[in-house]
């Protein structure tokens, strides 16, 4: 009896030890592009779909975009999201609807209850995001007032399907549906503040666990 005690000690022991603490999401690959794992850095010389801008301007645009999230217990996840976009002509960002939503800065927590042991099965999430759009600038590198600061909250229901495992990293599909509550404070002229509610479903989300 006390060597099967003992043995059942050591095995969960060794269990919380190789556990996989840490995940990684990603978001929006199935387009080509992991939104929640960016590091881009274009010029005026390369090829970049989402704007349109003459070859004489010195055009610039980067992205950064990471996230972490943490098992603290078999249940309890909690991580944090950073996300920095940054989209100029001649050094100014300008008064162009597009080039504005790409010029923010997004700092975020994540919290994670998970239904099963561990990352992978069924979860509800709660996700706190708060997001800065600068404000532009015209010509002669005159500030606007078209600043925005966001906030969304998030409900989300989701469920991780283990894919497989190489070299001590999961990967898995994780489908969901999230529910984003917004609120904003808009800078802009003869602008008023504006709250919104949005239901998603994102079928085609991954994620990786180590």
């Amino acid at each position: 009896m006390k060597k099967l005690v003992l043995l059942a000690i050591v095995a969960t022991f060794a269990t919380s030890a190789f556990a996989q603490k840490g995940l990684v999401e990603l978001q929006g690959c199935f387009d080509g592009q992991c939104d929640t794992l960016d590091f881009r850095q274009v010029s005026n010389n390369d090829n970049d779909e989402d704007f349109t801008k003459n070859d004489d301007d010195d055009y610039e645009a980067q992205n950064l975009y990471l996230n972490y999230n943490h098992l603290f217990t078999d249940n309890f996840g909690a991580g944090i999201v950073y996300k920095q976009s940054t989209k100029t002509v001649d050094g100014k960002v300008l008064d162009t609807a597009d080039v504005q939503e790409d010029n923010s800065t997004t700092t975020g927590i994540n919290l994670f209850w998970n239904l099963d042991s561990g990352w992978m099965g069924h979860y509800v999430a709660l996700r706190y995001w708060m997001t800065t759009i600068e404000e532009d600038e015209d010509s002669s590198g005159t500030k606007g007032k078209n600043g925005v600061d966001r906030t969304d909250t998030v409900l989300e229901f989701g469920t991780r399907v283990a894919l497989g495992k190489a070299l001590g990293v999961s990967f898995a599909w994780n489908p969901s549906v999230q529910y984003t509550m917004t609120a904003a404070e808009n800078d802009a002229n003869n602008s008023e503040d504006y709250e919104e509610t949005s239901l998603t479903i994102m079928p085609v989300n991954f994620a990786v666990a180590f």
